[in-house]
């Protein structure tokens, strides 16, 4: 990753909206002040966001072409990888959802333990991170999907 970009940990509800964004801007007119920061960024996810988006494209059918270009898509997207630092911040923030009475899925809080333990700034499309933001540590750019 390049050093002198900001980096965005990039969630599943995102990353599919992203995605959809080449084919209609038009629908995210309402990005408009995030376009030119996201633009400029370097945009990571976690490896179970690529899993998500994949068990995603299995579900809805997609055929071969579809997914070939959401994978050519996806590509611009740097994969991070689960190790250690990762598991412990996971579980303090499962604790800490919990104790909040915040249900968020785990593939939620593998991508929120990520931007915590690399104290990035995580782009979402979903409330739940917005939520436990303040055990994040980091802020939280919520894009609000097209209505």
């Amino acid at each position: 990753m390049n050093a002198h970009r900001e980096v965005l940990i990039c969630d599943t509800s995102f990353v599919g909206h992203y995605l959809r964004y080449g084919d209609s801007p038009e629908r995210y007119a309402h990005w408009e002040s995030a376009i030119a920061r996201l633009a400029t960024a370097t945009l990571a996810i976690r490896i179970v966001t690529l899993a998500e988006m994949r068990a995603g494209y299995a579900d809805a059918g997609w055929g071969s072409r579809r997914v070939a270009a959401a994978e050519r898509r996806c590509a611009s997207l740097v994969p991070l990888l689960l190790d250690d630092p990762y598991l412990n911040a996971w579980a303090r923030l499962w604790v800490a959802a919990k104790a909040r009475g915040i249900a968020i899925s785990d593939n939620d809080l593998w991508v929120a333990a990520t931007a915590s333990v690399r104290r990035k700034r995580l782009v979402t499309c979903d409330r739940d991170h917005v939520r436990i933001e303040p055990e994040l540590g980091v802020e939280v750019l919520y894009l609000a999907p097209p209505a």
